[in-house]
């Protein structure tokens, strides 16, 4: 039986080791055999706040603030960390916003960071800075190696788990008990 890459999610194997997926979960947003795969790191905040991000473009932001103005900035992956991604709910959408999966959507303009800081973007969202990428057959490689778990898609795993709490939620969404799976010598 086949199963879907994207959209799903990759959560890392314990014995993952790469310094840049250690206990990730990764929204996939795209796969395809010939052309490669892009995702999404979903559980890994980085130390910058969207309104740092935001004042540091010189964008616009209302006199208080945006709201939940300490909202940390994802690290989206280690491919092009000066690219911004946001995965949102798709109740707002602009040019080049990509549904994914009907319930989330994805946009990389201006245009949704504007949105944000006037307070008219999407009710839920993630900022990432950089993602995560695979060449022609790499990821389909690594997941038959047990690098990944392939977990299918639900977009709660997006914006109702708890952050900390993805990467257990996601295994256990397998029917696998996080504890039983030993650290195993490897590497990806």
């Amino acid at each position: 039986m086949e199963t879907v890459i994207a959209p799903g999610f990759l959560v890392a194997a314990p014995h993952l080791k790469d310094p840049n997926f250690d206990s990730t979960v990764v929204f996939m947003v795209e796969h395809d055999d010939e052309e490669g795969s892009l995702g999404l790191v979903i559980n890994r905040e980085s130390e910058l706040t969207l309104e740092r991000v935001l004042t540091q473009m010189k964008l616009q932001l209302p006199a208080d603030g945006i709201a939940e103005g300490d909202r940390r900035v994802f690290y989206g992956g280690p491919v092009s960390p000066e690219l911004g991604w946001i995965v949102h709910t798709p109740e707002w959408r602009g040019q080049g916003t990509r549904l994914v999966g009907e319930v989330v959507a994805v946009s990389a303009s201006l245009e949704v960071l504007r949105a944000i800081a006037s307070g008219e973007g999407p009710r839920e969202f993630l900022f990432c800075l950089g993602y995560a990428g695979w060449g022609p057959g790499q990821l389909v490689d690594e997941i038959k190696t047990g690098s990944w778990f392939n977990v299918p898609f639900e977009s709660a795993l997006i914006f109702d788990v708890a952050i900390d709490a993805r990467w257990k939620t996601a295994i256990e969404r397998l029917g696998i008990d996080p504890m039983a799976l030993a650290p195993m010598v490897g590497d990806a």
